[in-house]
């Protein structure tokens, strides 16, 4: 059976997701928003792993202080699927996709009842659908929101030992954990780039800021004038175009004190999660050699983990990041 028979498997008759919607989600997750006259809708763009919710949470306290605003995310929504929790105690890696087609449903009605209560929203996004974006961007301005996106410049390395390390904490937290696949994460990867192009070109946000991982900002830009007026629809500072700033974030050298604690996070986890995760973790060393300072290494012991291989190999002359790469990030 293919996986699309194996989700369609579990995707609910219209009636019973109308119910749990009714009757589970809305009073769970969407009856504390509070109407506004201008409401504001915040997109928080970013691969999986790439550190969204400390970066939502921020946005969320800002926008609370109008009174409320509601975060929709479709992975919150999954856990309603009345299969879900046998699901996940069967098999962690497949509950997600195989409820995925209910999530999304559930996301599109939380997005459809917050809009008609003019309620603030926060979007997490993972951009793996460009086109869709565009489409939500359209729905939230026809109904007189302002849009805002907030976008996760963070390297692949960085994003995909988070993937990893947020699996592993939930497994010792729960029990279970939620991993995503290489090719989902490489999709989003660049499908962050994408929007970041279209959000240029075609003015899809009225502001745009640009973060590192852990909430700092590295950009910001907005649309400049009101309707009407001189500049309207112009971007206040053409020359730090979302996706520049993009590809400069994730392609940059990294400091020794992000080096270290990359490595020291690969190490730990190399420990705690045994062999059968040593190919990947591995991997995804080799995917940070380009960004890591040098001169920050462990050498000299015997049998090294990934993370001691990778710093190892940090301390060896390596090429720059950016040199000779032969495209950017956003060029795929």
């Amino acid at each position: 059976m293919s996986d699309i028979d194996n989700a369609l498997r579990y995707q609910l008759p219209e009636a019973d997701a109308q119910r749990i919607f009714r009757e589970q989600i809305v009073p769970g997750e969407l009856a504390r928003g509070v109407p506004q006259e201008r409401p504001a809708v915040v997109f928080v763009i970013g691969q999986p792993g790439a550190g969204k919710t400390r970066t939502t949470d921020a946005i969320k306290e800002q926008l609370d202080q109008r009174g409320g605003a509601v975060v929709v995310n479709s992975d919150v929504y999954k856990a309603y699927h009345p299969q879900y929790s046998r699901l996940l105690a069967e098999n962690d890696r497949t509950a997600a996709p195989l409820t995925s087609a209910d999530g999304r449903r559930w996301t599109a009605m939380s997005e459809a009842h917050l809009i008609a209560g003019r309620v603030d929203t926060i979007i997490e996004t993972t951009a793996r659908n460009p086109a869709y974006f565009a489409e939500q961007v359209a729905r939230y301005r026809s109904a007189g929101y302002r849009v805002e996106a907030a976008i996760l410049a963070v390297p692949e390395a960085a994003s995909r030992l988070g993937i990893v390390h947020r699996y592993h904490d939930q497994v010792q937290q729960l029990g279970h954990g939620r991993f995503t696949p290489q090719a989902n994460h490489d999709d989003s990867y660049y499908g962050v780039s994408a929007v970041a192009r279209a959000i240029d070109k075609y003015q899809l946000a009225d502001a745009v800021t640009v973060y590192r991982r852990g909430n700092v900002q590295v950009g910001v830009n907005y649309l400049a004038g009101g309707a009407g007026e001189p500049g309207a629809g112009e971007w206040r500072w053409p020359e730090r175009s979302t996706t520049r700033t993009l590809d400069i974030e994730r392609n940059r050298q990294w400091t020794p004190e992000e080096t270290r604690a990359f490595a020291s996070t690969l190490a730990q986890l190399g420990k705690e999660m045994g062999p059968a995760w040593h190919q990947e973790l591995t991997a995804i060393g080799n995917l940070a050699l380009p960004f890591a300072a040098p001169g920050t290494g462990t050498a000299g012991r015997t049998q090294p983990t990934a993370g001691q291989q990778f710093q190892q190999a940090a301390d060896r002359p390596h090429q720059a990041p950016g040199a000779d790469q032969g495209r950017s990030d956003s060029s795929r």
